[in-house]
């Protein structure tokens, strides 16, 4: 590895205490065993940090070494760790624990792996049953996709609930109901968005709006379910140059995605009324009898 963690000269005591504070007892098999997953840990994340960030790696004055105050057993990022994190957070892809990690609340983040955490539809606190919290454009789509589809046609039909005639009663002036919407699984999918390539934008970008509702689009940053916050889980990934780079490429894409879906939800807000009908239209000459 090319980043440099020689020991820096001791010119106090403080220092002295803090390298000395290094050593452990490794007279078990247990401890020899943290001791190597720990220096694993540290150098592999100042290599990466080395790697990624050259510049603010060599002009950076935080510690190498975790503090006085680190508990027994658990790993916790050092100064320099975290100053890698939050370049990660800034420059390459989204961190959302960082606060936790800051508030030394981590004890439900492995140090060792990389935690996603959902941009897309997937970061409601319950994906399949926070739908009220979506925008106007998002619920008018939803019985277009198989989950929201799925899960629609269960509150009619066993709880009794109605929920996608009464979340636009008071905005539009004839509510859809979902009996007019060809159901996604009759969809030629191929001809929607060959029909779709030839409309004018935003138009275009309806297929992936519809797969971004789904989580169906094939990018870890927008298909992961949320509740992370809630029960502290998530995809995870090693912390990799090859895993920050592929992480980083997925971020990109991400937000392109999100700006194209973005685009086409603002442009069907704006005039609800109408472009839904237009987009209905669309949609249900895709249709195939089975």
């Amino acid at each position: 590895m090319n980043a440099n963690t020689s020991v820096p000269k001791i010119a106090t005591v403080e220092q002295a205490v803090d390298l000395l504070y290094q050593c452990l007892d490794l007279s078990t098999l247990g401890n020899a065993v943290e001791y190597l997953e720990q220096r694993e840990l540290r150098y592999q994340l100042l290599f990466l940090y080395s790697h990624f960030f050259p510049q603010q790696y060599s002009q950076s004055k935080a510690a190498v070494y975790p503090g006085l105050d680190e508990d027994d057993g658990l790993i916790q990022y050092t100064e320099r760790e975290i100053e890698f994190l939050q370049l990660v957070h800034r420059d390459l892809f989204p961190l959302n624990y960082l606060d936790y990690l800051l508030e030394e609340q981590i004890d439900f983040i492995e140090p060792r792996l990389i935690l996603v955490t959902s941009l897309g539809l997937g970061q409601l606190e319950d994906y399949e049953m926070s739908y009220c919290d979506l925008a106007l454009g998002d619920k008018i789509l939803l019985p277009m996709t198989s989950v929201g589809r799925e899960n629609l046609e269960h509150w009619q039909n066993h709880l009794g609930e109605d929920c996608y005639g009464e979340w636009f009663e008071a905005e539009l002036s004839s509510p859809p109901t979902m009996a007019k919407i060809a159901h996604p699984h009759s969809i030629d999918f191929k001809k929607l968005r060959r029909m779709c390539f030839q409309a004018k934008k935003p138009i275009c970008y309806l297929p992936l709006t519809l797969r971004l509702l789904d989580l169906n689009t094939n990018n870890i940053w927008l298909d992961e379910e949320g509740g992370w916050l809630q029960g502290m889980k998530g995809t995870t990934l090693d912390w990799s140059k090859e895993n920050v780079i592929y992480l980083h490429r997925e971020y990109l894409k991400a937000q392109r995605i999100l700006d194209a879906a973005g685009s086409f939800i603002g442009w069907l807000e704006a005039d609800l009324n109408n472009n839904f009908q237009s987009v209905l239209r669309l949609w249900n000459q895709c249709s195939t009898p089975h």
